[in-house]
């Protein structure tokens, strides 16, 4: 058997087994065959929607054919091998509303939910009713209702990667309207039905103009075989399509909300010049640009492929808009492996199947041996917490997402480092920029996921990037203006030794050019030393040397503060922003979530969160920012820091009262404290929950004075991150009386 009898585009390779099923038992026999002999699966449906290799499919194939259709009420029970429009007819011709818009799609009711297909203004997700499958992991059946599936554009839980082809759905269930009013929204619709004279139609009339809008707009498969709509339409930021729309006034798209356009894939092709061209023996529609076809089934699956990357290319070139594919590429190259599957993980898995590779998630959550035979890979991309210079990486082709994105961003550059400080400054700058007019992101460690903003970055474009030392470890590029702040000691858990940390910050200059610019905190030894790594153009900032203006009526805390907004400043001016935008937008920022963060006064206590003090500089800089008495709630877990010079800055301080101790790191605290000669009060409350801790702390605390969580530790001991435990302290506190 070979893929290209079962497809709808006629292309694929041989298989080496291949099973139909229609009953539960068949399904388990089969799924027993597979585990014994450790078979790689895929579940067939119609063959549409995929474009297979050429290579041969070294696995088992699983078509299931159980086609009942069915009817309790208002819901309608379909079976997995059903043809999905078999469905769509029943459902109109027993007069139930819901589906008519997706009359004529190719394929089976099993596939629908995995693409969470949609036409002419519905969604199967709006019909939805549950599911059930046999879970090839668990070996066992199971049960989907809608909130289970996750349902976006095109997109399910069926289609992550940790569960691609880990199911067979059997049945699919959908509530629909009893004698509900047609759906007619889509403009094509509209306007064919009003060509035709129809006012009221029904749903019977509706289904025959959608099956007839399909025809004109849609080759059949039967004749000139293909894989439905090829592309995904693109959704971009509004001020994006507003671009696009100056540009091209007779430009169409469609308003998902106040922030989000959808764009027409078929138009951006057309105007990209592909419509009905043909590359080797693969074609693009004359009638329909989203459609690539094999006219005489000649077209070898690498022809498809490289038509729709050359589309891709070219769209990309000329609207700065990357398409996606719709349709899912099985058994094809380069083989991408991901090494940890965080956010940046997950990032580098859109960015890299949107251009058809093969793709494995390499994580040791899911496998302990996640490092094992890197080298038949041709690409490893390495999310930032994965170490670098392990053993198994030497032989390895190690990239990272932040280096393709250095590689591929058509915009200025603006990357902030620092130990402390980079999300306040990246966030600020970002601010003011925005304020300005300027076409601005804001990303890296905050902020969007950085690879999806390739596609609607051009040349006028600026990207502020918050970029950390595991981010920075190994980069060959460096950003436009680079922004260095204090560095002090952090990460040594994860870093080889202080050395190696304060090297990986110095990649963010040292690839620059002489007319790139690098701004330099000129109060700290450290910093200044990153002046000789750079040819590019050196401006210094301070405190100290920060006009009196940027200094007052802020809403920012801390003179620590002052330090991120000179850095923002000096950014603003190197771009020439105009000062009243500066100071405007400093004077009314209000810092970020979790960094000295005002959350509520209780009966004359006032309770700051400051979580994302994870080592003691941080913590000394809080610290310094009050003038009342404060009951300090300090420690967590380690993270290989020294505390001696929190226990003098606690001891020297006229303010801190009393301090709380919590988490594992708080015998070595302690014992920083007692040498220093600190004689407040010290609370150890070990790992009690953070409810008790804050009921500790403001029974301890004056009126007039301020409760600090400032922990200068990790979170990882208590809490999930430093995130959840800001976020526990917060809810902590509003619960008081």
């Amino acid at each position: 058997m070979q893929f290209k009898d079962l497809t709808t585009f006629k292309i694929g390779g041989p298989i080496k087994y291949f099973r139909e099923v229609k009953s539960e038992a068949e399904i388990k026999k089969v799924s027993v065959f597979a585990r014994k002999n450790r078979l790689k699966i895929f579940v067939l449906g119609g063959g549409s929607d995929i474009l297979v290799s050429d290579r041969e499919f070294d696995g088992l194939v699983i078509k299931y054919t159980g086609k009942n259709i069915e009817r309790t009420g208002n819901k309608v029970i379909a079976g997995a091998g059903a043809r999905w429009d078999d469905l769509v007819k029943f459902s109109v011709e027993h007069n139930l509303q819901g589906l008519e818009c997706l009359s004529g799609i190719p394929g089976t009711v099993g596939a629908s939910p995995v693409q969470n297909i949609g036409a002419y203004g519905q969604e199967l997700e709006d019909t939805f009713w549950g599911l059930k499958a046999y879970d090839f992991k668990e070996g066992k059946f199971v049960e989907f209702k809608k909130k289970d599936c996750d349902f976006g554009y095109r997109e399910s839980i069926f289609k992550k990667k940790e569960n691609w082809q880990r199911y067979l759905i059997t049945s699919v269930t959908f509530k629909l309207a009893s004698g509900g009013k047609p759906c007619v929204e889509y403009e094509s619709l509209k306007n064919y039905l009003a060509a035709k004279n129809i006012s009221n139609p029904t749903l019977k009339g509706v289904r025959e103009a959608v099956l007839a809008l399909r025809k004109q707009k849609l080759p059949d498969y039967h004749l000139i075989p293909n894989a439905g709509s090829f592309f995904k339409n693109p959704v971009v930021p509004a001020t994006k399509a507003d671009e696009l729309k100056k540009e091209y006034p007779s430009m169409s798209y469609f308003i998902q909300d106040k922030n989000q356009v959808k764009l027409f894939a078929a138009w951006l092709i057309e105007k990209a010049g592909w419509k009905g061209k043909s590359y080797k023996n693969a074609t693009v529609s004359a009638e329909n640009a989203l459609i690539l076809t094999n006219p005489e089934s000649k077209a070898a699956a690498e022809e498809i492929r490289e038509l729709f990357e050359k589309i891709q290319k070219d769209v990309l070139g000329k609207f700065g808009v990357l398409l996606e594919s719709e349709v899912q590429f099985v058994g094809f190259g380069p083989k991408v492996a991901i090494l940890g599957y965080g956010l940046e993980g997950q990032d580098a898995e859109k960015y890299f199947r949107a251009r058809g590779a093969q793709i494995a998630i390499l994580d040791q959550k899911f496998d302990k041996d996640y490092l094992k035979n890197l080298d038949e890979y041709d690409s490893v991309v390495r999310s930032p917490g994965v170490y670098p210079y392990k053993p198994e990486l030497k032989k390895a082709k190690l990239t990272t997402p932040i280096q393709i994105f250095f590689d591929n961003c058509r915009g200025k550059i603006i990357g902030v480092t620092g130990t402390k400080g980079k999300g306040t400054s990246a966030t600020l700058i970002f601010q003011i920029l925005k304020k300005a007019g300027k076409d601005v992101y804001l990303a890296g460690n905050i902020g969007k996921p950085y690879l999806e903003l390739l596609s609607v970055i051009n040349h006028q474009s600026c990207v502020v990037l918050e970029l950390s030392s595991f981010q920075l470890i190994d980069m060959t590029k460096s950003p436009h203006i680079a922004v260095v702040l204090n560095i002090t000691s952090d990460h040594l858990d994860w870093h080889k030794d202080q050395k190696e940390y304060v090297n990986a910050k110095k990649n963010i200059v040292k690839h620059q050019s002489a007319s790139d610019y690098v701004v330099i905190n000129e109060e700290y030894v450290t910093p200044k030393s990153f002046v000789g790594q750079s040819k590019a153009k050196v401006v210094f900032f301070s405190k100290k040397s920060l006009e009196k203006k940027y200094q007052e009526k802020l809403l920012l805390r801390g003179k620590h503060n002052l330090e991120n907004i000179a850095a923002a400043v000096t950014v603003a001016r190197i771009l020439k922003v105009k000062d009243s935008v500066i100071l405007d937008t400093v004077r009314n920022f209000k810092g970020l979530e979790h960094r000295l963060e005002l959350v509520k006064e209780v009966k004359g206590v006032t309770f700051y969160n400051d979580s994302f003090a994870t080592g003691p500089q941080p913590t000394i800089a809080a610290i310094r920012s009050f003038d009342q008495p404060v009951t300090l709630i300090l420690g967590g877990s380690s993270k290989g820091l020294s505390y001696g010079g929190l226990g003098k800055e606690v001891a020297a301080s006229k303010q801190i009262k009393k301090v709380i101790i919590i988490g594992q790191i708080g015998p070595e605290i302690i014992k920083s404290l007692n040498q220093a000669g600190y004689k407040g009060s010290i609370i150890n409350l070990k790992q009690r929950s953070m409810k008790r801790i804050v009921d500790n702390a403001f029974r301890n605390t004056p009126r007039g004075g301020v409760v600090l969580l400032s922990p200068a530790a990790a979170s990882f001991d208590m809490f999930a991150n430093y995130k959840d435990r800001g976020n526990q302290f917060k809810e902590a506190v509003r619960g008081l009386g």
